[in-house]
């Protein structure tokens, strides 16, 4: 194993046990909040967050892209990426106040006015961490990252629980909002130092990434949020509230186990060189996308209803078949999340904007036309129809980007997808059992023992389809080696 895969895996170690802790601190806040405030409660600040992640989106910069590029970044480097940062943090928090009214006038709900106010404080606070936190990304060093991500949901914990048990109220959630992002903050300047100083003396090192990556984002948001923001006046603000809940739960694996994944895979594909190189990294990276978080999105699926029942209670039940659509989209979506990673690095952002522009293409109309003739039904079918046309617009990109095949590509998923096969069925066996029990201790004791015996028969499983095709290189070698090292020589010579 080359010494880069080696540092990419261990980094990756590190900002997937960050994210998963940070998620389980999200999922005891859930199953607090949840039985604390009702549908409604968490669909009025759905509604909120749901405009600020759009305005986020369109005045995004890559800053932390740019400057993990550059070997050495100068002092006027980090100054001039913090003045940018601190410029788009105090846009939209100006914007999101401007907008707070026409909002609450548009939704017919003058709660939004005060609660986007609030919140609007949170990407504030989030523009003015260090920029010097980039230098640990390309030491491969995620350890501090790990912190703060669990500083961050720890604080947003304990702030929104704490104000919801003393306000009984939705405010708990906006506090919460706000509190995580200024911790994490805080923080970032003990473990980076530096002293914040306004320039933009080094613009041209961050103009190039701008322009296309800001058509990338707007683009993607509106993908992503653009049912969100249409179905409250389609449908019930409980309904509504089910399907953010069902939106978050889906969003946990990737969240957990994919997104942590992309800082360390750009400083990977950031070393390295030829063409085959970046072939077999990009080959190697889908793979371990697939093999981690595939059978974990295949578990909430078959298991949606006693998960729903457990994490959010039995009022939340509707939110169950919402959750299995949206993880199935998850699924699908799931080959295409390595690409924004090695563009970046190749500086050609233009093909993320291209993928994003055909889906938003098909997703547009569709979403519009399903969600105004079919209600929730239509969104929900229009996410999936866009990310069948993603993943296959990712296909011909990549192969015209770094000269990988399609059926390369698709080669790539041919192990994991089949290891699923006896799990999914364990599954489908286990499935009306489950289903049948009240809910409980019993249930939940049942459940985390089905769940860890399908992700350790999906893992048999995949050791064995290695082993029998010549123990590639790749996320197995990688985890063999972490729990065998002694034997490195026999096990995956």
């Amino acid at each position: 194993m080359s010494s880069v895969s080696h540092r990419t895996a261990t980094a990756s170690i590190w900002t997937i046990s960050g994210k998963f802790l940070a998620r389980l601190l999200d999922f005891v806040s859930l199953l607090v909040l949840a039985r604390l405030l009702s549908p409604a409660d968490f669909g009025i600040v759905a509604i909120a967050t749901s405009v600020l992640v759009i305005v986020e989106a369109i005045l995004d910069l890559p800053l932390t892209q740019a400057l993990v590029r550059i070997p050495s970044p100068s002092e006027r480097m980090f100054a001039t990426a913090f003045t940018l940062s601190l410029m788009r943090g105090t846009a939209i928090s100006l914007l999101m106040i401007v907008v707070a009214w026409p909002m609450a006038l548009f939704y017919n709900d003058p709660r939004l006015f005060p609660l986007v106010a609030v919140i609007s404080i949170a990407p504030a606070m989030r523009s003015v961490i260090s920029p010097r936190m980039v230098l640990f990304m390309q030491r491969f060093d995620f350890r501090r990252e790990f912190a703060l991500d669990l500083l961050a949901k720890g604080s947003t914990l304990i702030f929104s629980v704490g104000v919801v048990l003393a306000t009984d109220s939705y405010w708990g959630l906006a506090i919460g909002a706000v509190a995580g992002p200024t911790a994490s903050t805080i923080v970032s300047y003990i473990f980076a130092p530096m002293r914040p100083r306004l320039s933009l003396s080094e613009w041209k090192h961050f103009q190039d990434m701008v322009g296309w990556n800001t058509v990338s984002q707007v683009l993607n948001s509106l993908n992503w949020q653009m049912d969100r923001l249409m179905l409250p006046r389609f449908t019930s603000l409980s309904t509504y509230g089910a399907f953010s809940v069902a939106d978050n739960l889906a969003g946990i694996p990737y969240q957990t186990f994919v997104g942590p994944l992309m800082r360390p895979l750009m400083a990977a594909f950031s070393n390295v060189g030829d063409r085959g190189q970046q072939i077999t990294a990009y080959l190697k990276a889908t793979n371990a996308i697939m093999v981690v978080a595939a059978p974990i999105l295949l578990v909430i699926i078959l298991l949606a209803e006693p998960i729903v029942r457990i994490v959010v209670g039995e009022k939340w039940i509707v939110a169950a078949p919402i959750l299995q659509w949206l993880c199935i989209v998850s699924l699908i979506g799931l080959p295409t999340t390595i690409m924004p990673s090695l563009v970046m690095v190749l500086d050609k952002t233009r093909y993320v904007a291209l993928r994003m522009f055909a889906e938003f293409a098909v997703r547009a109309p569709v979403t519009v036309v399903g969600v105004v003739m079919f209600g929730l039904e239509g969104a929900l079918a229009a996410r999936v129809i866009a990310a069948v046309v993603a993943y296959l617009v990712c296909l011909v990109i990549m192969q015209r980007l770094i000269g990988v095949s399609i059926g390369a590509q698709l080669y790539a998923f041919v192990r994991p997808l089949v290891a699923c096969v006896p799990m999914v069925g364990f599954l489908l066996l286990v499935q009306p059992v489950l289903v049948a029990i009240p809910l409980g201790l019993e249930l939940v004791v049942v459940v985390g023992f089905c769940s860890i015996g399908a992700l350790a028969l999906f893992w048999v499983f995949s050791l064995l389809l290695w082993q029998a095709v010549g123990k590639p290189d790749g996320l197995e070698a990688i985890i063999v080696r972490k729990i065998v090292p002694w034997r490195n020589g026999v096990v995956v010579s």
